[in-house]
C-alpha cells in the first residue's frame, strides 16, 4: 500500500478537505508540483488551475482553483489556503 499523508485545503468560508492522500497536485505560479508522502518542505504561492487529489483506495478528485492561494508542506502534512 502506498504512503499516505495529510492534506487539509481552505476558504475564508469553509474546509474544502481534511483527509489523507496519497498524493497531491497543485497549480503554482512556477507550474505544476507533486507532493507524495515524506515530502521536503516547501512553502509557495498557488496560482488559477485544478488540485488533483489521489486517495488510497485509487479514487482521484479534482478542485478548480480560481486565484491566489498558498501551499505549504511540513512534517507529512500539505495546508492550502485557498
Amino acid at each position: 500500500m502506498a504512503k499516505t499523508f495529510k492534506v487539509g485545503i481552505y476558504s475564508p468560508e469553509q474546509t474544502i478537505y481534511s483527509g489523507e492522500v496519497v498524493s497531491l497536485i497543485a497549480p503554482s505560479v512556477e507550474g505544476y508540483l507533486g507532493i507524495l508522502a515524506e515530502h521536503a518542505p516547501l512553502a509557495v504561492k498557488l496560482s488559477s488551475g485544478k488540485i488533483t487529489l489521489r486517495f488510497p483506495s485509487g479514487d482521484i478528485r479534482v478542485i478548480d482553483v480560481s486565484g491566489p492561494g498558498f501551499l505549504e508542506v511540513a512534517r507529512n502534512q500539505a495546508t492550502l489556503l485557498l
